[in-house]
C-alpha cells in the first residue's frame, strides 16, 4: 500500500465510512463509444477507464462484500478490469432484457449486462434469482428499478450506489448510500468531489 492509499484508508476510517459496504451497485459513466452524437457524453460527463479503476472502491467495501457493475455491451473486458481493481472477482452476470432493438457496432443489442463480483466469502440471501430480468427502458441510462429488490434480495446491506442519478426505490431506503454527481450524496469519496452532499455525509474539513 503506497502512501496515497494510507492516507485514503485513514480519512476513510475518520469518516466511519472504510470497509463499509457490503454490497456495491455501479453504473459507471463509461467514456469509451460514448462521444458520438448518439452516445452518453450528450446527457451526463464521462469517466475515462482509469478514473473508474483508481475510486478507492476497495476501502469502502467491506471484507465479505458483493459488487453489481452495469456494463455496455462491448466494454465486457473493461468491466472486469474495474472489478479487479475495485479488489473483486468477477463471478456470474445478470441480463437485463429491454424489450427493444437498440444500438451495436456488429449486432444491434436488445439487452445490457450486469456483473457480478465478490470479494472474500459473502452469504448469499436468496439462491433462486433468475439471470434474466425482463423491464422496459425509460430515460436514457435510467436502470429498472426492478433491479433494487433483486439486489435486495441476494446481497446484505449496508448497500452504496454509485453514480447514482435518483434516491434507490427500496423498502428500507435507510439501508441505501447513494452517491453521485446528480444527486445529493451520502458519502464523501476522495479525490472524487460531488457538487452536493446530503446530511447525512459527513465531511472532511476541507470539503465543508
Amino acid at each position: 500500500m503506497n502512501k496515497q492509499e494510507q492516507d485514503t484508508v485513514q480519512l476513510l476510517q475518520k469518516l466511519g465510512t472504510f470497509e463499509k459496504y457490503c454490497c456495491i451497485y455501479a453504473d459507471p459513466p463509461w467514456s469509451k463509444n460514448q462521444k458520438g452524437k448518439l452516445g452518453a457524453i450528450g446527457h451526463y460527463d464521462l469517466m475515462t477507464l482509469e478514473q473508474i479503476q483508481r475510486m478507492p472502491i476497495r476501502a469502502l467495501s467491506h471484507e465479505d462484500a458483493m459488487a453489481w457493475l452495469w456494463v455496455p455491451q462491448g466494454l465486457i473486458p473493461e468491466g472486469l478490469e474495474v472489478l479487479k481493481s475495485w479488489g473483486y472477482r468477477y463471478i456470474d452476470e445478470m441480463i437485463w432484457d429491454k424489450y427493444y432493438l437498440g444500438l451495436g457496432r456488429y449486432l444491434r443489442h436488445t439487452h445490457e449486462t450486469m456483473l457480478l463480483g465478490i470479494r472474500g466469502k459473502p452469504e448469499l440471501k436468496f439462491r433462486a434469482q433468475p439471470s434474466l430480468v425482463r423491464a422496459p427502458r425509460q430515460d436514457h441510462s435510467h436502470k429498472p428499478e426492478e433491479f433494487f429488490p433483486i439486489i435486495e434480495r441476494i446481497s446484505h446491506p449496508p448497500y452504496l450506489e454509485l453514480f447514482s442519478r435518483r434516491r434507490p426505490t427500496s423498502a428500507c431506503p435507510e439501508q441505501w448510500d447513494v452517491w453521485g454527481n446528480e444527486i445529493a450524496s451520502d458519502l464523501y469519496i476522495p479525490g472524487y468531489p460531488v457538487p452536493q452532499y446530503s446530511a447525512k455525509a459527513v465531511l472532511p474539513e476541507e470539503a465543508r
